[in-house]
């Protein structure tokens, strides 16, 4: 059975945000600080469970997080699913400073299916 869940992107301040074929993409020339990531793991009590090119994965009952980074090794942005009360979690792991001052946490609005017209 497939869970229902909320996307969260945690993005550099003033990244431009575009809804493209593949999802949503961000561009900015700044990066988010380097130790972000592992920080919100381990606040989030979540578990590594892979690496793969520009990809880091943690997860736990509640929550899913991507961190993705530059050729340069450099956190370009860190993609969440929230399930359950996941979000409440996230929100409150993201009041630091360290979160809060150099990133710009981004929610998608859920999109209604388009309606063909006759």
């Amino acid at each position: 059975m497939k869970r229902n869940y909320q996307a969260v992107f945690i993005i550099p301040i003033g990244a431009s945000k575009v809804l493209g074929d593949d999802g949503w993409e961000f561009d900015s020339v700044e990066r988010l600080p380097e130790g972000m990531g592992e920080y919100l793991a381990e606040r989030l009590k979540l578990e590594f469970i892979e690496a793969y090119t520009g990809i880091r994965r943690y997860v736990n009952n509640q929550i899913n997080m991507s961190i993705s980074f530059d050729s340069a090794n450099e956190v370009e942005s860190i993609y969440f699913q929230a399930f359950d009360n996941g979000l409440v979690l996230l929100s409150e792991a993201c009041k630091i400073e360290e979160v809060a001052c150099h990133a710009e946490i981004f929610i998608p609005e859920k999109q209604e299916p388009s309606k063909g017209t006759a």
